[in-house]
């Protein structure tokens, strides 16, 4: 906590910036930048948006219409909003589910349409793929992919589901290394999980007969805040709730291309309770706090029999000394609320200051808390939560899988997307709340036509560069939707790209304020969460009728910390680390950043 009052007690003794210039001096902005500065005058938002969010499908004519994707195990499936080649639009990677269909890639062209560039990625072994989540482990300046896999086998009877599965994957990114182009001929992505240790091949108590673990969720953070991203992977083997099968990973980053195993001395899980082996099939690597030491929820799927279940969540709270500890059930009432929990968020959705965190479910069980269903957990402020109030305010539902908060029509509120799957039905048919700006959400959608099918994964970007967030869709069994954000009447926004230095060049755990009058509005830098899925890096901020943002801060996870006045709206700024970088550009105007690098 202490952290964030220093960073707000800057403000208040009115410094603006204080870093570390490229020659080593100290730079100080104290004054309005030029790039940022807007009319001058203070603007108290008003709100008065009231016009609904338009949303049109516009897969087709993207160009992504002709996958088909499928998951053997039919609780897999999600996308990454990944900018691979440093040009600022937001591509498409994703995983195409059973052995026989290739993992996905599809470059923006910049003009609304992708192209397929499947060529880029390397051949793989025949493997069931469930998910994936990007970061700049390597630190060398572009978005490498790690791709969690499964067996293809899936059975309800525990002696029958195998308890293994094939190694994981990690896409190393050379573009980079590639002068920042692509080489005829040549692979862009390389496979390099067994040189940086992440295959996760299985060790005791399992033993050497198993191949590897069947993973099922995982989420990039630093944990340790030393600027070189980790990793946490989850597993699920089903209906074995209580075997060792079901034991999570973390891994601590080197900074030097590989991985160790670091479960055990981080306080996840040392191996010796039995009651810990639980089913992860979501979570999220962010702050629950205000300490700027990133922490992990991870929802777990019921198991175990009636009289020992293993049914709870976890929630580590990260310590700030290399370890964690498990408070999900501090104070009592949450983590036992969605026990077939699929996806999972995290935002400030009630503009209080804390953060707030949404789970789907995918079906009510015995073991279930009331109220049954899909969960909203509200923050008390100090990385605990209360329990459950989604249907107070008016977000429940069931049949659910992916998750996402973002200011769909751009009047300040984070609303809610959340894909239902076949067996929804009436208004939990497609599920898109509206904030409503006093704690309650009205869902439209399916006023708004965002018919999916058998949804899973999900992700928001700005794909097409005109300042609004879009949202693309995976089926199970069917194709990518792509929902192009077309809500004309929607209030201004403010964009922000940021690049750490010298390490943890994509920023990921860094906190993002956006103050207009009273009221602050904030983001947070996530490396996955959804199901399966990442949304695009690029801080985003609806601002309703604001034509100025009195204050933009932002707080590195370093410690170092950002403050501009009397910024613009409707443009994205390119922060760094350090500097502000001099050439920001307005909507459309997108150009290669790659080289400017600190």
């Amino acid at each position: 906590m202490k952290l964030m009052e220093d960073f707000r007690s800057i403000s208040m003794a009115g410094s603006r910036h204080s870093g570390t210039s490229r020659d080593g001096s100290a730079a100080r902005h104290t004054q309005a930048h030029p790039l940022v500065a807007g009319l001058g005058g203070l603007l108290l938002l008003a709100a008065p948006l009231v016009a609904q969010p338009q949303m049109t499908e516009v897969s087709t004519a993207a160009g992504l219409s002709a996958g088909i994707y499928a998951s053997t195990t039919d609780h897999s499936l999600g996308i990454n909003w990944i900018d691979f080649d440093n040009d600022t639009w937001p591509d498409l990677f994703l995983v195409g589910g059973n052995p026989a269909r290739p993992l996905r890639l599809y470059r923006n062209q910049g003009d609304g349409s992708f192209a397929d560039v499947d060529h880029l990625l390397p051949t793989f072994p025949s493997f069931e793929t469930s998910g994936s989540v990007f970061a700049d482990y390597d630190n060398d300046g572009d978005l490498d992919i790690f791709v969690y896999t499964d067996h293809s086998v899936w059975d309800n009877d525990p002696e029958v589901n195998p308890k293994d599965g094939p190694p994981n994957l990690l896409l190393r990114n050379r573009w980079m290394e590639n002068g920042q182009r692509l080489v005829d001929g040549e692979l862009l992505f390389e496979e390099v999980a067994a040189e940086a240790g992440l295959q996760l091949l299985a060790d005791p108590p399992l033993g050497p007969d198993y191949a590897g673990y069947r993973s099922k969720t995982a989420a990039w953070l630093d944990y340790d805040r030393d600027g070189c991203v980790d990793l946490f992977v989850g597993q699920w083997v089903m209906n074995s709730g209580g075997d060792a099968s079901n034991r999570d990973r973390l891994y601590r980053n080197r900074c030097d291309g590989t991985f160790e195993d670091v479960t055990t001395a981080a306080g996840i899980d040392d191996g010796s309770d039995g009651q810990r082996f639980r089913a992860a099939l979501a979570c999220v690597g962010g702050h629950m706090d205000d300490d700027l030491w990133p922490d992990l929820y991870v929802v777990n799927a019921g198991g175990g029999t009636e009289t020992q279940p293993y049914i709870n969540d976890f929630l580590y709270s990260n310590q700030g000394d290399g370890t964690f500890v498990d408070q999900v059930l501090s104070p009592p009432g949450i983590g036992d609320d969605a026990q077939a929990g699929m996806g999972i968020d995290i935002a400030d959705l009630d503009l209080d200051g804390d953060w707030d965190l949404y789970i789907s479910d995918l079906r009510s069980t015995t073991n279930d808390a009331e109220p049954k269903g899909n969960v909203l957990y509200l923050g008390n402020g100090d990385g605990t939560f209360a329990d459950n109030t989604a249907p107070t305010a008016g977000v429940q539902g069931h049949n659910s899988w992916g998750v996402n908060f973002f200011d769909a029509d751009h009047d300040g509120d984070e609303d809610l997307y959340v894909s239902t799957m076949n067996g929804a039905s009436g208004a939990e048919a497609e599920l898109f709340f509206i904030n409503q700006g006093d704690g309650s959400f009205n869902n439209l959608g399916v006023t708004l036509g965002m018919t999916t099918g058998n949804a899973r994964g999900s992700a928001v970007a700005d794909y097409d560069g005109d300042g609004d967030l879009d949202l693309a869709v995976v089926n199970q069994g069917g194709g990518l939707l792509l929902f192009r954000n077309d809500s004309v009447t929607s209030g201004h926004w403010l964009q922000i790209q940021l690049r750490g230095a010298p390490r943890n060049l994509d920023a990921i755990g860094t906190m993002v304020e956006a103050t207009v009058g009273e009221l602050t509005r904030r983001r947070q830098v996530k490396g996955g969460s959804s199901a399966h899925s990442q949304d695009a890096l690029v801080v985003h901020f609806g601002l309703g009728d604001a034509t100025v943002v009195d204050t933009l801060r932002v707080l590195w996870p370093s410690g170092s910390a950002l403050e501009l006045t009397d910024v613009a709206v409707d443009q994205r700024l390119r922060l760094g680390e350090g500097q502000l970088f001099a050439d920001g550009f307005e909507s459309g105007d997108f150009q290669s950043w790659g080289a400017s690098v600190p």
